[in-house]
């Protein structure tokens, strides 16, 4: 079930510290371009769940963006290999988190937006490790898309204005 968000006209300052955007940009982003020219964003997520019992979770949420800058599909899954079984161990998983996150991991409100636009829509996070609740997922996506928004921007500043055909 997803909650549908307004998206803010107001705000475009990020909700993540400079410095956190900047680490979690090198650590936790990758990118790979499409042939039809769009991207293909995986954010890690890592932490702790409600239930981890000592066990870490890793999550890798995917978004791909259209040569329109839209976004096309957002989902997540376990990281391959991943250590520790905490997508299994969250409550809401019932021992089976590829199925729970498969399920309920995804961001389909994001579908459509810009990236600017789920970045810095109200999301109502509710901060946690977890991906339990709606809310928790909404932080965690947040994140993702915020930091995604962060390195465009920054490539995109540092690369400088598009020269203007002659």
């Amino acid at each position: 079930m997803s909650v549908p968000l307004p998206i803010s006209t107001t705000s475009s300052s990020y909700s993540i510290p400079a410095k956190a955007l900047r680490r979690w940009t090198s650590e936790r982003l990758r990118s790979a371009r499409r042939n039809d020219g769009g991207v293909v964003y995986c954010f890690t997520v890592s932490g702790s769940t409600c239930n981890s019992m000592g066990r870490a979770l890793e999550v890798e949420l995917i978004i791909a963006v259209g040569a329109d800058g839209r976004i096309e599909a957002a989902s997540a899954r376990p990281v391959a290999g991943g250590s520790g079984g905490g997508c299994d161990a969250m409550c809401a998983a019932e021992g089976n988190g590829t199925r729970f996150l498969a399920a309920f991991g995804g961001c389909r409100e994001a579908v459509g937006l810009t990236l600017a636009e789920a970045a810095f829509r109200d999301w109502r996070e509710e901060m946690s490790g977890c991906f339990c609740s709606e809310g928790n997922r909404r932080h965690k996506w947040r994140n993702a898309f915020q930091t995604i928004h962060f390195a465009v921007s920054r490539d995109a500043a540092r690369l400088g204005p598009v020269p203007r055909p002659s």
